[in-house]
This record gives structure tokens, C-alpha cells and sequence, in this order.
């Protein structure tokens, strides 16, 4: 037997045990943590589908719990562990990686996205801006499964809003992402970028007047218990990131990586069904409860005319965020064709 057929039946070999290994569950067992800063809502139920999917696909090699409620610290702080390898996945706001990826955060800018989960994942699967954005974040240390969507987001305030010039000099949560708090700008709201578990107390000690979400987050997390007003404008859509350590995912052999991937592809298709769901059963809920009304269509043009005159010119013309920006602009063109 030459030498290039003994490296051939090693290598056979090597994959023959790992494979046996894997199937019969003859590994060393990973205690992992997924961690999630919400509870109680489809963001919580999806971290706990993808810990539930990890653990079985590996046959034992992998034990998976989601620890809910912000138990292992804000998004922040569960991203730098996630780079270090200490807690190995999370399904969050892609947003909130913007800190670490800024490139991701034009996810977030205004009328960019369709609203219905499905399509928000549709969208991102043929993004080519979403592939770019997954190169850098590995770069970050952060592996990306996959983006999908959770819904449109529209305002929650105490106050009712009928009109664009409601919300000027207005408090608005949002989530700590440039897009979002320059077309807050554009409109003459005052962006206050805030972790999501402080701001039930904001809303009651007045810190905040309002915030924007989709229903399913707002209704679960009991916001209109302190806000009464529900104003469909879906300025925003939220498109979120299945993510795990690229450390933790790099040390792997190929079978476990084949796990994770197969565990975040299931885990999507899971979120999509859920969050669609979940937010139409929230806003029905939500608004037998608080005022539900939707913003003229002329008020909401003002927005669109505004943001695309402001934010968007300013994130195309921004050295580090533009190139995505246009690849945004392209997505949606392509996606818009594609449909018809």
C-alpha cells in the first residue's frame, strides 16, 4: 500500500470514528449556554428550541438550557462572553450586534424591511448585503447561523398619535443602532437607545414615553400594562440573528459543526411559524386591552419621505455603512422582482 492510499484509508478511518463517536454518543459532553435577555415571549421560545435541537442532533454530546430574563447579563454583555467562548449561542435583535458589527445594523433602517416574519427571512436568505454582514461578524468572533424575522414594529406610547408631529419632542426606547436613532432625528422624536429590561420602569416613571415593537414582544412582556396606545405604522421591521461563538464553533470537529448548522436551519423554521403566530394572536389580545389605531397613510409617507431624504442618504454616504446600504437598495429590488 503507497503512501497517498494510507493517507486515504486514515483519513477514512479518523471519519469512520468521529462518525461512530458522534452516533453513539462516545464524546466528551459540552454543557452549553444559550442565552436570551427576554422571557416568557417567542424570542425565549426559539433559544429554547435551538438549546432543545442542539442537544438532541448531538446524540449527547451537547447538554443545551437557555437561560431567559437577562440571567446572564444584557445583550451587551452576552455578546462579549459569546466572543469568548463562555456562553456559546443566542437568537437576538440583529441590531443589537451593531455595537460589535456596525455593518449589521442597517437591518434597522426605516421601510427597508417586509413585515411578515417569513418574508423578512425570505428576504435575508437572498440578501446579498446579509452575506457580507455574516464575513464581517466572523471576523468579530461571532458565527451567524442565520437572520430571520420576528415582525414590524410599530409605536407603543402613552399618548395617542395620530399624526407624524405627535411624536416631536416625544422619549422613544430604542435599541442602541444608528439608523434607527438618526430617523428618530429625521422626525423629530427623541431616540433614548435603553436594554429592554429597563424599560418597563421607564415607561412608569416617565422616563421614556414610548418605544417601538412588534406585538408579540410588547404583549408578553406586559408593555401595555404601562403604555395604552398602539399605533400601527410598521416604520420598522425586526430581523434577528441565530449566532454562536465562532471560538467554540471553530474547535469543533465537522459532524458537531454539521449539528449547530442543522440546529439553527430547523430553529429558523421554527421561529418563522411562531413569531407569525405570535404576533397576529398578540395583537388581537393586545388591543382588546388599549387603543389600537393606524397612522394615515399620508402621515406615514411624510415618514418614508423624510427618512429617505435624511437617514438613508446620510447611512449611504457613511464610509464604513454605505457599500451595505446600496447592497440594501438592491436586495430590495431584487426581492420586489421576484415576487412578481
Amino acid at each position: 500500500m503507497n503512501r497517498a492510499t494510507l493517507k486515504v484509508a486514515f483519513v477514512a478511518a479518523a471519519m469512520f470514528v468521529a462518525g461512530t463517536a458522534l452516533a453513539q454518543g462516545k464524546c466528551k459532553v459540552q454543557t452549553l449556554l444559550i442565552g436570551n435577555a427576554t422571557a416568557n415571549d417567542t424570542q425565549a421560545a426559539g433559544n429554547d428550541k435551538l438549546a432543545e435541537l442542539l442537544t438532541k442532533y448531538s446524540n449527547g454530546c451537547f447538554k443545551a438550557s437557555a437561560r431567559h430574563g437577562s440571567a446572564l447579563g444584557g445583550n451587551r454583555e452576552m455578546i462579549a462572553q459569546l466572543q469568548a467562548g463562555s456562553i456559546h449561542g443566542m437568537q437576538l435583535p440583529a441590531g443589537f450586534i451593531s455595537g460589535v458589527v456596525p455593518e449589521i445594523s442597517m437591518f434597522d433602517m426605516p421601510f427597508l424591511l417586509p413585515g411578515r416574519p417569513a418574508l423578512i427571512t425570505a428576504f435575508a436568505a437572498q440578501s446579498k448585503a446579509a452575506k457580507e454582514m455574516k464575513k464581517l461578524a466572523e471576523k468579530k468572533g461571532i458565527h451567524i447561523l442565520s437572520f430571520h424575522g420576528i415582525g414590524p414594529q410599530s409605536f407603543l406610547t402613552k399618548f395617542p398619535v395620530s399624526k407624524l408631529s405627535d411624536i416631536q419632542n416625544k422619549k422613544f426606547r430604542v435599541i442602541p443602532s444608528p439608523p434607527r436613532v438618526g430617523a428618530y432625528q429625521d422626525w423629530g422624536g427623541v431616540a433614548r437607545p435603553m436594554e429592554f429590561s429597563e424599560v418597563y420602569s421607564a415607561l412608569q416613571q416617565g422616563t421614556i414615553d414610548g418605544l417601538e415593537n412588534p406585538p408579540d414582544v410588547l404583549y408578553k412582556m406586559k408593555m401595555h400594562e404601562v403604555a395604552k396606545y398602539y399605533t400601527v405604522t410598521e416604520h420598522f421591521a425586526f430581523a434577528s440573528a441565530i449566532i454562536v461563538s465562532k471560538k467554540w464553533f471553530d474547535s469543533l470537529p465537522k459532524n458537531l459543526k454539521d449539528v449547530v448548522t442543522r440546529a439553527g436551519k430547523e430553529t429558523t423554521t421554527f421561529d418563522d411559524a411562531a413569531y407569525t403566530k405570535s404576533q397576529d394572536e398578540s395583537f388581537e389580545l393586545m388591543c382588546k386591552a388599549i387603543t389600537c389605531t393606524n397612522m394615515p397613510p399620508a402621515e406615514i409617507q411624510k415618514m418614508k419621505d423624510l427618512a429617505l431624504k435624511g437617514v438613508w442618504e446620510r447611512m449611504k454616504a457613511d464610509p464604513q455603512r454605505g457599500p451595505i446600504a446600496k447592497l440594501l437598495l438592491q436586495d430590495v429590488a431584487n426581492f420586489n422582482k421576484s415576487k412578481k
